[in-house]
């Protein structure tokens, strides 16, 4: 009997919820938005009872290492967006997560955009501008060398929302 092929939209449900189960055991008060909502998919109250917004983003790999984003998030900078990155590791791993603030993402995806336009690809011709971005979730040829290193920084912590003012 073959397994039926997991929807896009399902593996986003499942890491919006997956990241809500986090936040919610650790006492923060979190509302799914189900789709209603542009640019977030949590709407979040810490402890302290500071509200933060989540987008969650989520694949369902135990192989890949790239989360594809718009070039919007080059411009999505607020102290209290984050980006919630999840690993749903295939079939019955745990998952992983990354908490990383909005900033962080913005800034790191500009610069190796830039990095990839400035590489010619393999033919020598010129890359062409496109809105996709890619946000790596280890070593990437286009990231800088210590990124494994600075994202271990947001693995599995959920500290940065907690302390936000």
């Amino acid at each position: 009997m073959s397994k039926a092929p997991i929807s896009k939209n399902d593996v986003g449900i499942a890491g919006e919820f997956y990241i809500a189960h986090v936040l919610a055991k650790h006492g923060f008060k979190v509302n799914v938005s189900l789709g209603r909502t542009e640019g977030f998919d949590l709407f979040v109250q810490n402890p302290n009872g500071i509200n933060i917004t989540v987008s969650v983003k989520t694949r369902y790999s135990d192989k890949s290492k790239e989360i594809i984003l718009n070039k919007k998030a080059e411009t999505l900078i607020n102290e209290s967006l984050f980006y919630a990155f999840v690993r749903i590791n295939m079939p019955d791993g745990i998952p992983e997560f990354w908490i990383v603030p909005s900033s962080v993402v913005a800034t790191v995806i500009e610069e190796s955009d830039k990095v990839w336009m400035e590489k010619p690809k393999k033919d020598g011709s010129a890359h062409k501008e496109t809105k996709m971005r890619v946000f790596a979730l280890g070593t990437h040829r286009i990231y800088p060398d210590d990124w494994a290193e600075q994202l271990e920084h947001f693995k599995s912590n959920i500290e940065p929302l907690k302390n936000i003012n």
